[in-house]
């Protein structure tokens, strides 16, 4: 195939436009007046929106806050099988493979204590960073999970 003598003109690159990336600052909202009734003028400044959550982690519905809420009325479930009575609780959520299982899936535990933070001369085995002693001691989250559900008689419905 032979070329002929024409020769396309060179096109110009488009303008960068600046994208808002990753690294970048998010522009700031800016005030503006607002006039009211009486004729004044107010500056008016929209609130910035919440930071969001971490990746994996959203807000409950309904019925795991239902259930989040029961469980910490309940108590820490590690001191009602050891003869303490209510004890102050925190939520716990239980892991599979690195990964919360669900809102549905947490045990109340106190805190400083069971759950994390207890001190060396106290006789408490923190969950947190101790997982093997943690149930070696106590059982199982699976166990001490389904007791907190027949304690509290809880039918996920």
């Amino acid at each position: 195939m032979k070329r002929s003598g024409f020769k396309r003109p060179e096109r110009k690159p488009a303008p960068r436009v600046p994208l808002l990336g990753r690294h970048q600052p998010k522009p700031r909202p800016v005030a503006e007046p607002l006039r009211v009734s009486d004729g004044t003028a107010r500056m008016v400044v929209p609130l910035p929106k919440a930071p969001r959550a971490k990746p994996g982690k959203r807000a409950p519905m309904k019925r795991e806050a239902e259930w989040m809420t029961a469980i910490t009325s309940y108590g820490c479930i590690v001191c009602r099988r050891q003869g303490r009575g209510f004890v102050p609780a925190a939520v716990h959520h239980l892991l599979r493979g690195g990964q919360r299982i669900g809102h549905l899936h947490s045990i109340p535990l106190c805190d400083p204590g069971h759950h994390q933070g207890a001190t060396a001369g106290s006789g408490e085995v923190s969950r947190h960073p101790n997982k093997t002693r943690f149930e070696a001691a106590y059982g199982t989250e699976a166990e001490l999970l389904a007791a907190v559900r027949a304690a509290i008689n809880w039918t996920g419905e």
